[in-house]
């Protein structure tokens, strides 16, 4: 049986402390062939240097040539779903460059999208820190109707897609009627566009990655005074319902839901009467029975 053919899209940018760890788990990844896609966002750590380093004498690495910086990892993400030529692989998949992927981390994730006919499949993760603490982080809870339209399916890294999706995907981004490109997290967008297109997305509740969690971490496990108080701050920003409304918006013009519409629709203004409409939705809206509540509580006292 011929093994499956995967692209790994990985966005990089200062990461040379934990590129070399990353690299290795996917290189040596069974049951399946890969090859790698790095995007360099003007690192200052050797890390382009490596990299091309590697892409010279290994076959399996390619770099990628940057005229202009990103300044995010969705966006350099955003570059590469555009750019690299997924012709001829099975699957695609996204990696960060500071974690450590499970030695079955793909083949375990194909078998999934094969046996339940999922153009995506994501999962659970192990984060880790520097002093040796693990922590679970469960992604796992049952999908609900609308929680694409309010959160991702899990981190990035644990995303793997079929040519489809990503075929989806790179239509809106390069849609120029579409605020696909504006969405800042491209694994929440890729979920999105999945689901609004009516189609599958399994969450598989074994973690495939080792989730390393230190200062340089985008989002990180989340967990913590620290992140909750970032989190508030994003929310008294009105970042999480700018990016709910970007969403829902790019969701809106693909889906055939006419329920997508009029939630799009209640978001787009912010009166009582839409406050009290939206409650509606929130028992649809997110994974996590506690991650509803707050919800709801947000909703009503207008954070949201």
């Amino acid at each position: 049986m011929n093994l499956p053919k995967i692209a790994i899209l990985m966005a990089s940018y200062n990461g040379m402390s934990w590129l070399p760890a990353q690299i290795n788990s996917i290189l040596n990844q069974t049951g399946a062939v890969v090859c790698i896609y790095v995007s360099d966002d003007f690192s200052q750590d050797g890390s382009y240097e490596y990299l091309r380093g590697l892409s010279e004498n290994n076959p399996r690495v390619k770099i990628l040539t940057n005229k202009v910086k990103f300044g995010s990892a969705g966006r350099n993400f955003y570059r590469l779903i555009k750019d690299v030529d997924i012709t001829g692989f099975d699957y695609i998949a996204f990696s960060d460059q500071d974690d450590i992927w499970e030695s079955d981390k793909l083949i375990r994730h194909v078998m999934i999208a094969q046996e339940q006919q999922a153009d995506g499949v994501s999962s659970s993760v192990m984060a880790f820190w520097p002093d040796g603490d693990l922590k679970l982080i469960v992604k796992s809870q049952p999908q609900r109707t609308w929680d694409f339209l309010f959160e991702s399916s899990g981190p990035g890294c644990t995303f793997l897609m079929t040519p489809w999706l990503v075929g989806k995907v790179r239509e809106q981004l390069e849609d120029n009627y579409s605020r696909a490109s504006e969405v800042d997290l491209h694994d929440w967008l890729t979920y999105a566009i999945c689901r609004a297109n009516g189609h599958k997305w399994v969450i598989d509740y074994r973690p495939s990655v080792q989730y390393r969690q230190h200062q340089s971490n985008v989002i990180g496990a989340n967990s913590g005074l620290k992140a909750k108080l970032s989190r508030l701050e994003k929310l008294r920003k009105g970042w999480y319902r700018s990016e709910i409304v970007k969403v829902c918006q790019v969701c809106a013009f693909i889906s055939n839901d006419a329920q997508v519409k009029k939630i799009y629709s209640l978001l787009m203004n912010r009166t009582i009467t839409t406050q009290l409409k939206l409650l509606l939705y929130v028992t649809q809206a997110r994974r996590k029975f506690s991650d509803r509540l707050i919800l709801y509580f947000l909703i009503c006292i207008f954070l949201f």
